[in-house]
């Protein structure tokens, strides 16, 4: 009898503690659209190139290599704390541009 009445006090307590509140986790796709839509609002993206930008990629985490015909500029991503971000609620991100590169 205790031994059962011990498995429904642990199992009691495992509940509770699961229905405390806990910071939940921006699924991957939407973290990675947040990420991308902080690049492409960046107004002074399109003015560092000559030409039309032909690509996005992610080199890293974080990380974004823009291209735009034989130049690129990496971008990285910083978050920014104090503001929308929370719940499932994708973290703001602050776009650093770094400088531009330019290939043969």
């Amino acid at each position: 009898m205790k031994r059962v009445r011990a498995c429904g006090v642990a199992m009691g307590l495992a509940l509770a503690g699961a229905a405390a509140p806990a910071p939940a986790m921006v699924p991957p796709i939407f973290q990675r659209l947040g990420e991308l839509r902080s690049i492409l609002d960046l107004r002074a993206l399109p003015t560092t190139f000559d030409v039309p930008i032909d690509r996005i990629e992610r080199v890293g985490p974080g990380i974004y290599r823009v291209t735009a015909g034989r130049c690129h500029v990496d971008v990285r991503l910083v978050e920014v704390h104090g503001g929308p971000g929370t719940g499932l609620t994708p973290p703001r991100l602050e776009p650093l541009v770094g400088r531009r590169v330019c290939g043969p």
